[in-house]
């Protein structure tokens, strides 16, 4: 049976002898076949004897190529005789088959634009072999743009053959700007278990100029409020052409100076962020933000980036005044870093306010900034008419509102320090403190109240009775400047006080003897006068305007709420809710007649009653709940429609 070893396999060979007999005579000489095993092969001169073999019997051992097969031929040592036991011959050979190699035979094509090397090629052969299932490279191409240029859309394909065998490997080369300069493509093959040839691979390799933007610096995107005086930390993003080189330098007044980035250069996605410490002082600082290297020209935002820093923490205080009597409003206080403009900061007060119970006090219905005094900035026209420098006195269009003892900056949103302060107002001539630069033409900003502003003023009124308000205040604190400052509301711009009795009305009211509910649903077309002017807070009715007749018991309904009055008083201090005054009904309807309603073309519609009534006993049918537009002439029924039943 056969014997397989190292990949081949042969069959031993057996011969039967006489004792004795000559052994080369009777076999000359003896034959293997090696043969090897599925996907291997070999070859003669890869066979041999080990140098150690030796026996009695053997003369040569031989190997020749017969075919695929290999044959090994042993010589007998002349005279050898058989002895009278079987003997065995171990041949010790040298050598082993090998795995059998598949070749691929093809060429490729490429079609190159200008500007690219290497240049086109037509039918270029490539060849290789290899063993099944093995993966190797068959040829590499690598196409470069000259400069100044970039590859487009490069691409390998197998146009010819089985495509499955081949792995292409792209290796892509990009510049600073992500253009594509250079690529390489690998071609690799597995080979299959037969030969292939004739394979046919396609390369296409476009180009064109690059374009080449100015390296530079654009701009910059940063928080430009003042520096809180504690410190923070901010970010800062520069914006420009990828590429641009760039310093940023930070110093400031206290004398402190480094660099915050140094010959940076600008990403692919033309943008850099980084952070800016500013820490905690005890001294007014001034930062400096300064940007250079590639910086374009003209810079559109300033540069260098001033930053101010103030220790100083201004108080702003809300109060009130009143020379009708008003008492009983409660301060409110806030407090912020100086030149900002705050988020989210609101003056807050809650207040009982109240006025002698001989008197009434009675809300206006509306509040604003004029109510305050005095917030924002002034000045009619504060455009300069005439440019001067290191000049006392500056003349400005329209001066009409400024006072001595107001507040000059060089913009108009009041958040950089104030470089002067108005000493006296001569028509719209300004004399200032200290001497002032002005170019004609630009505008000032002119404060009062130390450069505080206070905006949105918001107020919510519940009447507690007719001497006495709860009172909600709300301000947003706007800008706040360089000190503290008190901001004076005018209570009694808001709120009227009427002195003794005061007669409202007439009130048209529903009424009845009977409950509320019938009040709130009787017509509004009893006339009444209040020593109020609200139903919620009178404390008298009365039924004519004199205010001397006081008006009849019963219950009374304004405006969607009820109250009863016992002929002297109002039973309780509330008002109530009315009920609803009407039933909603779902009826069949036709404007032609009965018949139709019944059997032929009705429509739904929705109809209402006064309250408590029903179908079967309204008074009158309307189209709306107050009750007052009656409903279309017609036939109704409650009934299912399109019916026989009416």
């Amino acid at each position: 049976m056969p014997v397989t070893f190292n990949n081949y396999n042969f069959t031993p060979v057996i011969y039967t002898l006489q004792e004795n007999s000559n052994i080369p005579g009777e076999i000359g000489a003896a034959t293997l076949t090696i043969v090897p095993n599925a996907g291997y092969t070999v070859t003669a001169s890869d066979f041999s004897l080990d140098a150690s073999f030796s026996n009695q019997y053997v003369s040569t051992v031989t190997f020749a190529q017969s075919g695929l097969n290999v044959v090994c031929s042993v010589t007998f040592l002349p005279g050898a005789t058989m002895p009278s036991s079987n003997v065995t011959i171990p041949l010790c050979i040298v050598g082993e088959a090998e795995v059998a190699l598949k070749t691929i035979q093809g060429t490729y094509t490429s079609a190159i634009s200008a500007n690219v090397t290497p240049v086109s090629e037509s039918n270029i052969a490539y060849s290789n072999s290899g063993s099944f299932g093995e993966n190797e490279l068959l040829f590499s191409k690598t196409y470069t743009a000259a400069g100044g240029n970039m590859l487009v859309n490069p691409s390998l394909s197998v146009v010819a053959g089985i495509a499955s065998n081949y792995n292409i490997v792209e290796t892509s080369t990009v510049d600073a700007q992500g253009n594509l300069t250079s690529v390489t493509f690998n071609v690799y093959y597995t080979y299959p278990q037969i030969n292939a040839s004739g394979d046919a691979i396609s390369i296409q390799v476009g180009s064109k100029v690059i374009f080449t933007p100015v390296l530079e610096i654009v701009s910059y995107s940063m928080l430009e409020t003042n520096i809180n005086p504690g410190g923070e930390l901010r970010l800062i993003t520069f914006f420009g052409t990828p590429g641009a080189v760039f310093t940023v330098t930070v110093s400031n007044s206290l004398g402190g100076s480094y660099n915050l980035i140094t010959n940076q250069t600008l990403g692919s996605g033309g943008l850099f962020t980084t952070n800016i410490i500013f820490p905690s002082t005890t001294a007014d600082a001034i930062y400096s933000i300064t940007i250079s290297g590639d910086i374009a020209s003209p810079f559109v935002q300033p540069n260098p980036i001033i930053l101010n820093q103030y220790v100083a923490q201004p108080v702003i205080t809300l109060t009130a005044s009143s020379n009708d009597g008003i008492t009983g409003f409660v301060n409110a206080t806030q407090s912020g870093n100086a030149f900002s403009q705050p988020t989210g900061l609101t003056l807050h007060s809650t207040s009982t306010l109240i006025v002698p119970n001989t008197d009434t006090l009675v809300y206006g219905g509306s509040i604003s900034e004029s109510n305050i005094l005095y917030t924002g900035s002034i000045g009619a026209d504060v455009e300069i008419t005439a440019s001067v420098t290191n000049s006392p006195t500056i003349t400005l269009v329209d001066a009409t509102g400024i006072l001595a003892g107001d507040r000059i900056t060089s913009s108009d949103i009041g958040l950089a320090p104030f470089q002067h302060t108005v000493s006296s107002v001569a028509g719209n001539v300004l004399t200032v403190t200290p001497n002032i630069n002005a170019t004609a033409g630009t505008g000032l900003g002119v404060w009062r109240q130390n450069g505080n502003v206070i905006s949105d003023v918001q107020l919510q009124v519940t009447q507690t009775n007719a001497y006495t308000v709860q009172a909600i205040f709300n301000a947003t604190i706007q800008n706040i400047g360089d000190s503290d400052v008190t901001f004076t509301l005018d209570l009694d711009a808001i709120f009227d006080v009427v002195s003794g009795s005061q007669i409202f009305g007439p009130f048209g009211m529903g009424a009845s003897l009977v409950s509320g509910a019938n009040a709130c649903c009787d017509v509004y077309n009893t006339p009444i006068w209040l020593n109020s002017n609200s139903l919620f807070t009178a404390t008298e009715m009365y039924s004519n305007a004199a205010g001397t007749t006081l008006a009849p018991a019963g219950y009374y309904s304004f405006n969607g709420n009820y109250r009863e009055w016992s002929g002297t008083a109002f039973v309780s201090l509330l008002s109530v809710l009315c009920p609803s005054c009407f039933n909603a009904l779902i009826l069949c309807y036709s404007s032609v007649s009965a018949t139709d309603l019944c059997c032929n073309n009705s429509t739904t519609v929705t109809v209402y009653l006064a309250a408590g009534e029903t179908f079967e006993n309204n008074t009158g049918m309307y189209s709306n709940q107050s009750l007052t537009t009656a409903a279309a002439d017609g036939f109704y029924s409650a009934n299912t429609c399109n019916t026989q039943t009416p």
